[in-house]
């Protein structure tokens, strides 16, 4: 695969402070290759994310299901599984959804949409965001297109949520690498075991099990990711038993195993996660702890 030539911008945007404790960032790529030669590359399991194609096109899935065509404003849920990605020319805006926004913004059972991806035009849990797609539509100044995203998101903050504070507790315990089990994050949180699993389901997408297995694997990742030379031995997880354990995780959660994926070309992710840690610190949206954002 060719090398990606030029990629024009990597941007993150943070949301207003008032938005911090509820979205992780704002984000805005734009791709333009010559020859119209499609790049490949490969999306991470992370939070829920809000799409907007503003020009261009990209086709994707999720691995082992039929890549398709999105349409232009979408919505995926939590991820515990990586995406395929294909485009040669694209302007996209996101926004990157922490589990206390899905509670504010989508409201609906996150376990929904757990690893799948939605038209925000034809499904009422996503109206708010469908009613930025119609804000932004002619716009392309990503510092304008931000504001529109500040606009109406602020306007949805309007009642107090007594659960709010659990969902912190528990995303502040799910990003703490001391922690490895159900039990421990439930001592964390104060939460009991058999609420943490609703609690866990309805608001991040997944079992608070899966979720401890996705953190450690993107601890791991994010690690390699960051220093390209750096081994996969050398950056194992603490709560990996062995390479092989990891190796298992990685077929699971990537659909390919770690050599294979080394051999990838993944120009977008490449530049976008040094983006990333320039203006957020984290390489990864799911290693992104709710003070982080606050």
């Amino acid at each position: 695969m060719p090398a990606l030539t030029p990629l024009s911008s990597t941007k993150f945007i943070l949301p207003t402070p008032a938005l911090q404790r509820y979205l992780s960032s704002y984000y805005f790529f734009e791709l333009n290759v010559p020859g119209d030669i499609p790049q490949e590359d490969m999306k991470h399991p992370e939070g829920a994310c809000a799409h907007y194609i503003l020009s261009g096109t990209v086709h994707g899935g999720i691995v082992g299901e039929p890549i398709t065509l999105p349409p232009d404003a979408n919505m995926t849920g939590p991820t515990s599984l990586a995406a395929l990605l294909s485009c040669n020319s694209l302007y996209l805006a996101g926004i990157s959804i922490l589990p206390l926004g899905w509670r504010r913004f989508v409201k609906c059972d996150a376990s929904k949409w757990a690893n799948r991806l939605g038209d925000m035009t034809i499904h009422p849990e996503f109206n708010l965001f469908n009613s930025i797609w119609e804000d932004i539509k002619g716009l392309s100044d990503p510092r304008e297109i931000a504001d529109v995203f500040d606009r109406i998101l602020l306007s949805a903050i309007n009642l107090d949520d007594p659960l709010e504070d659990d969902i912190e507790a528990l995303h502040t315990a799910l990003t703490n690498p001391e922690l490895s089990n159900v039990a421990e994050l439930a001592a964390a949180t104060g939460i009991t075991k058999q609420r943490l699993e609703r609690l866990s389901r309805k608001v991040f997408g997944f079992s608070p099990k899966l979720l401890l297995r996705r953190q450690r694997f993107l601890r791991t990742l994010g690690a390699v990711m960051l220093d390209p030379h750096l081994k996969w031995t050398a950056a194992l997880d603490d709560h990996y038993h062995d390479q092989a354990h990891f190796n298992r995780d990685f077929v699971e959660f990537i659909g390919m195993t770690p050599s294979r994926y080394l051999t990838m070309p993944r120009p977008i992710t490449k530049l976008s996660i040094h983006a990333r840690v320039q203006h957020l610190g984290d390489p990864l949206q799911g290693l992104q702890r709710p003070e982080i954002a606050g």
